[in-house]
């Protein structure tokens, strides 16, 4: 979804202070539709005792212990009735939240508050598992205990703590919430660091410094921009970073980087010992709501989400309209009923199937016409080239550079940067980086290369599609292409788009398309290929939708130090559990054994009993 265009950006304020249905799903059959005749009951009488009795042992065993490391932090603070009750495998949505309650800034103490409230719901009988953040700046009536106000939402958690959050995103948005998990600032950082670090795109160059006596004293930040593995100081100053774009940039930027942590960690939980480190690490990092600390309340989460093992992740943007500073007099983000209305559905049944046919046409077509008119495309000029040209001299392998670029931020220089990539062997792997402008504020894509041919971003590809001599790796985000990656010259080079997805699925494969050789590895030299004039290049007319939104101009004011974001909150859901989802076939056949020897144990005692009599 898109947001409605907005004008100047206002920096987000601290709160004010206060004031004086579900059903079992079908990939978890009930346990009472498959009743084992006799023969086979008596036949298999001792195996299914025992190794009945070892399963229990063993998921009832990780249930209790994941229940106990849930209990490290102490509960969230939930008034009864705040949270809708749920069964096993129905239907849960989780409200993680990133709490920026912090003893200190560089001028004054922070209250509680809420600066990442981000929903995920887990359905079994959709195509996704869906996240939603919801703007923290956006405008709602709070009911405080002091009398209705109107602000923007992270005030609640200030104003009434987590019930009154979860009461108002309920109000606001209509939608019941099952679990709440928790994560402030300082938990985050270690979290990252006991996990292993994390390998990440940093979109672009993040800079600021503060100076005594500048009035603009906001958070610190030293990031340059490329794929890179980042530990608990620049993955915390990456998610939490509050300067210099939007809020669905923000949110965005945390939701990437938890799709990172699923992609590089999800696949290794196959054994019990990693399981374990996880149940920890997550344990001592966040708070959850009383019902997620005990067996029940974890087994009904496991339910629901073995029933979802096989489901992708989606990101949904809640729409909203971006103010001005000064607009309102919360300086808040609205939405009106109709873009919560359709925010909310896309979220609970949107599709955003993948379109592997259309990609695949459109790169072809990208590939074999000549017409570039209806592409946002704008070339390349020589004189555009020369830094390149002079960066592939510094590299072991051809730098491949795009003759086109987005025409819309085409007014901005490009920032290109050699560094090396480290792997978790200690390896270090020579790559490049060129950051465009996708002509919105915080909007960036970018161009990579590496040799590391094997890092964690490049496995599973959603789709592959062989166009000339080149096969591309696609990559999706819902039903927009986030990279299309391609091996050749002994690397992999690839086009990021930028953490809105702000370049559409044509355009990101011309990019990639007319991304060809410049320069010389190791020495000076000319464009090796193709020419920079538009009329040369082989750009497609392949129908193309417009791009939806206007261009935003730059915040005029410093913003405070955001927050740490959902982040590590959504490793509950990719990371912890995948391991024992793999069980899913186990678990089942448990329960339907466990239930008709209980049903068989209570038939016998009821038996003996009337006998007795």
């Amino acid at each position: 979804m898109s947001a409605t265009a907005s004008p100047p950006r206002r920096p987000p304020s601290a709160p004010d202070p206060p004031p004086g249905q579900s059903g079992a799903p079908d990939a978890v059959p009930d346990i009472r539709r498959r009743p084992r005749v006799w023969r086979i009951l008596l036949g298999c009488a001792i195996v299914i005792a025992f190794s009945a009795a070892t399963t229990v042992v063993v998921i009832k065993g990780e249930i209790k212990n994941l229940a106990h490391d849930l209990s490290f932090n102490g509960a969230v603070k939930v008034s009864r009735g705040s949270l809708a009750p749920v069964g096993f495998g129905d239907p849960q949505t989780l409200l993680l939240v990133g709490n920026d309650q912090r003893k200190h800034t560089t001028t004054s103490p922070v209250l509680p508050h809420s600066n990442e409230m981000l929903l995920v719901r887990i359905d079994p009988s959709e195509p996704w598992i869906s996240m939603m953040s919801i703007p923290r700046e956006l405008q709602v009536l709070i009911q405080t205990p002091g009398g209705p106000v109107t602000t923007r939402l992270n005030a609640a958690l200030t104003y009434g703590g987590t019930s009154l959050l979860v009461s108002t995103i309920r109000q606001l948005t209509g939608l019941p919430i099952n679990h709440v998990v928790m994560i402030d600032f300082n938990h985050f950082k270690t979290a990252v660091d006991n996990i292993g670090c994390v390998y990440s795109t940093v979109d672009r160059r993040y800079y600021h410094v503060n100076v005594p006596g500048d009035p603009q004293q906001y958070q610190e930040i030293n990031l340059q921009p490329g794929y890179q593995r980042m530990c608990g100081v620049q993955a915390l100053q990456f998610v939490s970073y509050r300067h210099g774009d939007t809020s669905l940039v923000r949110d965005a930027r945390d939701q990437d980087f938890l799709l990172d942590v699923k992609k590089e960690y999800g696949p290794s939980l196959t054994d019990i010992g990693t399981i374990h480190k996880f149940e920890s690490v997550f344990g001592h990092t966040v708070q959850v709501d009383r019902g997620l600390q005990t067996s029940s309340g974890v087994e009904n989460l496991l339910g629901t989400l073995i029933s979802s093992e096989s489901l992708r992740v989606r990101q949904v943007q809640f729409q909203v309209t971006l103010q001005p500073t000064g607009a309102n007099a919360c300086s808040c983000d609205t939405a009106s009923p109709q873009q919560i209305a359709a925010s909310v559905h896309s979220f609970l049944h949107g599709a955003d199937a993948i379109p592997k046919r259309s990609t695949a046409a459109a790169a072809r077509a990208v590939h074999h016409h000549s017409v570039a008119a209806k592409l946002p495309l704008v070339p390349i000029s020589g004189v555009g080239l020369d830094p390149a040209r002079g960066a592939a001299t510094s590299l072991p392998f051809p730098l491949e550079y795009p003759r086109v670029q987005d025409a819309g931020g085409s007014f901005e220089p490009v920032t290109h940067r050699n560094y090396l990539i480290h792997a978790p062997d200690g390896s270090a792997y020579p790559a490049y980086v060129a950051v465009f402008s996708a002509g919105q504020l915080g909007q960036y894509y970018d161009v990579q290369g590496t040799t590391w041919t094997g890092a964690p971003m490049f496995a599973n590809p959603d789709q592959t599609v062989t166009v000339g001599s080149r096969t591309y790796s696609l990559y999706y985000s819902g039903a927009h292409l986030m990279l299309v990656a391609w091996f050749e010259h002994g690397a992999v080079y690839w086009v990021h788009n930028s953490l809105t997805d702000a370049v559409l699925n044509g355009e990101l494969l011309a990019i990639a398309e007319q991304t060809t050789p410049v320069g010389t590895p190791g020495r000076p030299g000319s464009p090796v290929g193709g020419t920079s004039a538009l009329g040369h290049t082989r750009l497609s007319a392949v129908v193309v939708p417009t791009r939806i939104g206007g261009t935003a101009t730059k915040t005029t004011l410093a913003e405070t130090i955001g927050s740490i974001g959902g982040l590590l909150t959504l490793i509950a859901v990719p990371l912890l559990c995948f391991g024992l989802l793999r069980r899913r076939r186990e678990l089942s056949t448990l329960r339907n054994d466990l239930h008709e020897t209980l049903t068989r144990e209570a038939q016998l005692r009821s038996r003996l009993q009337a006998r007795r009599r």
